[in-house]
């Protein structure tokens, strides 16, 4: 996984699930992502809400093991929170943040409607060198147009 944590994740026993509970309780919303055929976990993806009355602003993160990668997942799962933000939360955008180097990430990001913002320069040190990490957004009016009005 690239992201701005500088390895995969690897479930660890307590620590992992520690570490999955505080985010899934700072979250507005938290969805698991599991196989539909065997339930095994995948990862998860969230949306944490800070000012919902004045920005309506809902901040997107995901996080998907290794194994799961290139399978159409992530988008699925990003399409489906990115959804739900606007639809049951009421949201007016969703904002992301990605290191420059997870390109596989920002294509499916681009591919869903997300759109560049802007580029925090050297802002996060990965094997051996400095990345930018990139601010991504897409507004409630651009996912109805692109998702709801067909």
């Amino acid at each position: 996984m690239r992201g701005l944590i500088a390895e995969p994740i690897t479930p660890q026993p307590t620590k992992y699930k520690e570490f999955l509970k505080t985010i899934a309780e700072n979250s507005t919303i938290w969805f698991t992502i599991v196989l539909k055929e065997t339930g095994e976990y995948m990862g998860q993806c969230s949306i944490n809400v800070i000012e919902p009355v004045k920005n309506r602003d809902g901040l997107f993160g995901i996080s998907i093991l290794p194994k799961f990668w290139g399978k159409g997942y992530g988008t699925e799962a990003t399409r489906f929170t990115v959804d739900q933000a606007f639809r049951a939360l009421g949201v007016q955008r969703v904002s992301l943040n990605v290191v420059e180097g997870n390109e596989a990430a920002i294509a499916v990001y681009k591919k869903i409607g997300f759109k560049e913002e802007g580029r925090k320069r050297r802002a996060n040190w990965f094997d051996g060198h400095w990345e930018d990490v990139l601010s991504m957004g897409v507004l409630d009016e651009e996912w109805a147009e692109r998702y709801w009005k067909k």
